[in-house]
């Protein structure tokens, strides 16, 4: 039973009809999340920075830090990692979900509450087949460079609640400074991504 702490998700975003809106910055308190000790959580590949065409790894590596990562820091979920989905759906192949080039475009433009399809379809899908719940989708994530020659690699994230379609949270992190391409700087990134979902 998923148990809420306070989600409060009041980002700095405009409206989506209002145009592109800013991100949220990594740096800012990010909302807290719900506790989803005991609940069925499907976690997404990594999606693409907006502009940047869908691709299996946007961040190389990213998706493998995540699934180790969320496994280490939060084991009193269960987790429901992409290996295990891809699985279900190529025994499956009428059902043609690529859960690496969801359709998140709505989250890089506003705050998004409830999602509509195709996503919404989708996720609901793909959690009525491998029984999960709810969704931890990385609705965009990408290398960011400083002026140092060095970046960071940011993930911007929505858990989802699978029935309804409601966004039961939104969050952005952000790994130590690096080079691109490093593992070191791919896994502090996802690091801190389990350790806000555990917070």
């Amino acid at each position: 039973m998923l148990k809420y702490r306070i989600v409060v998700v009041a980002l700095a975003l405009a409206a989506a009809c209002g145009g592109r809106a800013k991100p949220p910055s990594p740096d800012q308190a990010q909302p807290l999340p719900p506790d989803l000790s005991g609940a069925d959580v499907m976690v997404f590949p990594a999606q693409a920075m907006p502009g940047l065409a869908p691709t299996t790894e946007p961040v190389p590596g990213l998706d493998r830090e995540i699934q180790f990562w969320l496994g280490d820091q939060v084991p009193r979920v269960h987790w429901i990692f992409p290996p295990e989905m891809e699985r279900a759906l190529a025994r499956t192949p009428s059902m043609e979900i690529r859960i690496h080039a969801l359709a998140v475009s709505s989250f890089h433009r506003g705050e998004v509450k409830i999602i509509g399809d195709p996503l919404f379809g989708d996720l609901r899908s793909l959690g009525a087949l491998v029984n999960g719940r709810f969704a931890l989708v990385p609705v965009a994530a990408g290398f960011i460079p400083d002026s140092a020659g060095t970046g960071r690699v940011e993930i911007r994230t929505a858990l989802i609640d699978t029935r309804g379609g409601r966004v039961l949270w939104f969050g952005v992190v952000a790994g130590e400074a690096g080079v691109e391409g490093s593992p070191e700087t791919a896994a502090s990134a996802a690091e801190a991504l389990a350790g806000l979902i555990g917070r």
